[in-house]
C-alpha cells in the first residue's frame, strides 16, 4: 500500500487530482478537496504519480 498525503494549506481545490483519481480525490460542496482514501494499492502507483506532478500547488505526496 502507498500512503498518500495532502498539505491542505498549499491545496487550491482546482479538482485535477480529483479528476484523475476520483476514488481517493472529490471537491466537496462547499468547493474544498476532500480526501477519499489515505492509502492506494501499489499496482496504482503510476496512477498516483501522475496525480503528484500534475498538482500545481505541489500539495499532493506519497510515502
Amino acid at each position: 500500500m502507498i500512503d498518500v498525503s495532502i498539505d491542505f494549506a498549499r491545496c487550491d481545490a482546482n479538482g485535477t487530482c480529483a479528476a484523475l483519481m476520483p476514488d481517493v480525490f472529490a471537491i466537496g460542496d462547499n468547493g474544498l478537496l476532500e480526501q477519499l482514501a489515505t492509502t492506494v494499492t501499489d499496482d496504482r502507483s503510476e496512477d498516483l504519480d501522475e496525480v503528484v506532478l500534475c498538482c500545481p500547488m505541489g500539495a499532493i505526496s506519497r510515502s
